[in-house]
């Protein structure tokens, strides 16, 4: 080995932590986050790829065998390789689990004027047939393609408006699959503006988490989140979340950032921070937005996370930001069109949720019995491979993957600029939580 070369992944990003610490990660390469002293950084500064092990332990007037350990190291993670033959995620050649967003109703108790659903209270809920006949494609699809896990995120409309319905086709999809082997995960998708000890019970006896939207506190939530009465929306919402949290039951915010509600993010992350809830934030699609008030309002954001690590708050698990994946990575944005689709309420399957009621999108229904689920969704209109030479050749590509394609302007995400500045800040507090847990355990 002392006669190798050591070759640097063109997807490094080293970037300082403190005066004496550094973070190095390889961008194409999950979870391959490492912090640095000022003498590993050294080392991997010197690699120039030409140079040998020797030949660099020489210049460093350091151990042979303990620069060669280093290094070993580091090419476990492939932040160095000894070759030019740097991995990058690649799609399965098959999947093992499918994960549907099922639009369980057009009804909504709320009135938020920017919803996407253009078929919005023009029906109800999921019919029982059409319910019937998704058990029977399930089952099918299991067996014959030896699946191990479905996941449905149950949306709508407001899918609580629907929980009895949903409560016995849930039992029923669960103990079926239990028999094929087959695990069922189910999430609602919804505005927790309904919340009963029923649904409590029923959420912890099935591991059902929940995924809320959120606009913002008090002023900010309720200027978009309104009840039909008029009323907003906001403490009822805080009250559902604390009942939640407080039985236990996993539970996280998104929040779609807009020119309505982005000076409220500080106030909102101070929130989140507080209840300590995983939350994620995304930028409006579709539509513009103040790129400099998005910049300052998100910087103070972040800035907020900085100062809540110091008290133990975890970013790493509590905060994502649009589909960016810095530690897991991908090869797609989504599940869209792979392992994953969109169930509309009359049993058609889109590529996307965003598709339901445009009938000019690919799309097939469950009532065929000439596909399998599997066949339904990598037979949708697909948009995975639209993306622009910048980002074929982008360090970051692993981690934005381009963005949602459905929005994609000529290939690439239009928070392109935006990423470049937030995903090195996304790193670092990644780098200075996992220094303060290793000083807390004095390790470092």
């Amino acid at each position: 080995m002392v006669s190798a070369i050591p070759i640097k992944s063109p997807n490094l990003l080293i970037r300082p932590i403190d005066d004496k610490h550094f973070y190095v990660v390889n961008c194409a390469y999950p979870h391959s986050l490492r912090i640095l002293n000022q003498t590993q950084h050294e080392i991997i500064s010197a690699i120039d790829n030409q140079a040998n092990i020797v030949t660099l332990a020489d210049r460093l007037s350091m151990p042979l065998i303990a620069l060669e350990q280093f290094i070993e190291l580091l090419s476990k993670t492939e932040i160095i390789r000894f070759d030019n033959h740097f991995s990058k995620p690649q799609k399965p050649a098959s999947t093992k689990s499918l994960n549907f967003w099922i639009h369980t109703t057009n009804s909504c108790n709320l009135t938020c004027g920017y919803c996407y659903i253009s078929t919005l209270n023009t029906t109800g809920g999921m019919q029982e047939a059409t319910k019937k006949k998704l058990l029977q494609k399930l089952v099918e699809t299991v067996k014959k393609r030896k699946l191990t896990n479905i996941k449905f995120r149950l949306a709508g409309g407001e899918p609580l408006t629907q929980f009895k319905s949903w409560k016995s086709f849930i039992t029923e999809v669960k103990q079926a699959l239990n028999e094929l082997d087959c695990e069922l995960q189910c999430s609602f998708i919804t505005n927790l503006t309904i919340l009963t000890d029923e649904i409590i019970q029923f959420s912890k006896a099935n591991n059902i988490s929940y995924g809320v939207s959120i606009d913002g506190v008090e002023r900010h939530h309720n200027t978009t989140r309104a009840f039909r009465s008029g009323v907003g929306s906001f403490k009822t919402v805080d009250a559902n979340l604390r009942k939640l949290l407080a039985h236990n039951i996993p539970v996280s915010t998104s929040t779609v950032v807009s020119n309505v509600n982005l000076e409220g993010l500080p106030d909102l992350t101070r929130y989140l921070i507080d209840l300590d809830l995983p939350f994620r934030y995304s930028i409006v699609k579709g539509e513009g937005i103040d790129g400099e008030l998005l910049d300052r309002y998100l910087s103070q954001s972040y800035l907020l996370m900085k100062e809540a690590l110091q008290t133990g708050w975890r970013f790493s698990t509590r905060h994502q930001f649009c589909d960016l994946k810095p530690s897991e990575l991908g090869f797609q944005t989504c599940a869209s069109g792979f392992s994953g689709g969109a169930v509309y309420v009359d049993g058609t399957v889109n590529y996307c949720h965003v598709h339901f009621g445009d009938t000019t999108k690919q799309a097939h229904s469950i009532f065929d019995d000439q596909r399998d689920l599997v066949d339904m969704v990598e037979q949708t209109s697909h948009y995975e491979g639209m993306k622009s030479q910048d980002c074929q050749s982008c360090r970051y590509k692993s981690v934005c993957t381009s963005g949602c394609p459905v929005y994609r302007i000529e290939g690439k995400d239009p928070q392109c600029s935006l990423y470049h500045k937030f995903i090195p800040l996304i790193y670092e507090l990644q780098a200075k939580e996992r220094l303060k847990l290793l000083r807390d355990y004095q390790m470092i």
